[in-house]
């Protein structure tokens, strides 16, 4: 088989059979970040806090284009997709180490802006820059392994939705596909503030963020619940100038998609985040149903773009 085949997302099914070894380790692969239980460690004095560990990479003429290209913008949205992650763990992030690969014939201005990019969000979220790694490529890329915490009180898995629950949406979805976000200036707000609330609040079953596209978000709530859920296309809060299918596939977006038992509506209500609820969580076979506006049902699929597939 080749991967063409088996796409990024059989790719990672295959990688996450693996059981994990160490005691301290809570999630390992399959959630938006890793999960390590800080006081696992010998002499350590830290209780109820966890380590949250991502990483993300982006590769020229994969997930970018050098032509026309702020290098400001690539490192900012690096880390920006890394940042999204950890909060959609209900945690906060606090390390980062940045690995570059670059052409020998790079100018050191691009790296400079680069690293101006990352440090405009690192600054405002808090984070230092660890370390890393500078290798030469062929092409450039940049891969941003970030970490952060997360009471183990407060911590938001996929895999935790029930049925019964709503599903709910921070933000607008469609907008960053119907500008181009190859083009775009990557100015999407990110949902940390939003999601330490609802953490704290403790009123979310399960939570992603919607990098990779509404309906593939609730795919994978669904997937790693072992649940299926309907959405109402006339609840969906799409951009203006945005189509459904760009709602539901579009990605680029860093927007918190997040179950809500029913009877903690009333206090999710209180905490005025401006949220819709597109949905509910049925049933035990994980599947994805969009219930149009005329009535007709249809089953959603995964969409969007996905590495290795042709």
């Amino acid at each position: 088989m080749k991967l063409s085949q088996l796409g990024e997302f059989g790719l990672i099914d295959r990688i996450a059979r693996r059981e994990a070894r160490r005691p301290e380790t809570v999630v390992g692969i399959g959630d938006d970040a890793a999960v390590l239980r800080i006081s696992g460690y010998p002499g350590n004095r830290v209780s109820g806090k966890c380590l949250l560990i991502t990483t993300d990479t982006l590769v020229e003429n994969v997930d970018f284009k050098r032509k026309g290209l702020s290098f400001f913008h690539l490192g900012r949205k690096a880390l920006l997709a890394n940042i999204s992650d950890i909060a959609a763990m209900g945690g906060f992030p606090t390390h980062a180490l940045v690995t570059l690969g670059l052409p020998k014939n790079t100018d050191v201005s691009a790296v400079d802006e680069i690293y101006r990019g990352i440090d405009s969000l690192a600054k405002k979220h808090k984070i230092d820059i660890i370390g890393g790694d500078t290798t030469d490529s062929a092409v450039m890329f940049i891969a941003i392994a970030l970490l952060g915490e997360v009471e183990k009180d407060n911590l938001l898995l996929r895999s935790t939705a029930k049925v019964g629950d709503l599903i709910c949406v921070t933000g607008m979805f469609g907008g960053a596909a119907a500008e181009n976000y190859e083009l775009r200036t990557p100015n999407s707000e990110l949902r940390t503030q939003e999601a330490r609330k609802i953490a704290k609040s403790h009123i979310a079953s399960a939570m992603i963020d919607s990098s990779d596209g509404l309906a593939r978000s609730v795919i994978e709530i669904c997937r790693a619940s072992k649940v299926g859920a309907r959405i109402w296309e006339g609840k969906i809060p799409i951009a203006r100038g945005a189509t459904l299918d760009q709602a539901l596939y579009g990605g680029e977006e860093y927007e918190l998609v997040f179950t809500v038992p029913a009877d903690k509506l009333a206090i999710l209500k209180k905490l005025k985040m401006g949220i819709s609820i597109v949905g509910e969580i049925f049933g035990q076979k994980p599947e994805v149903l969009l219930v149009t506006g005329s009535g007709e049902i249809k089953t959603l699929k995964s969409g969007g773009y996905e590495h290795f597939k042709k």
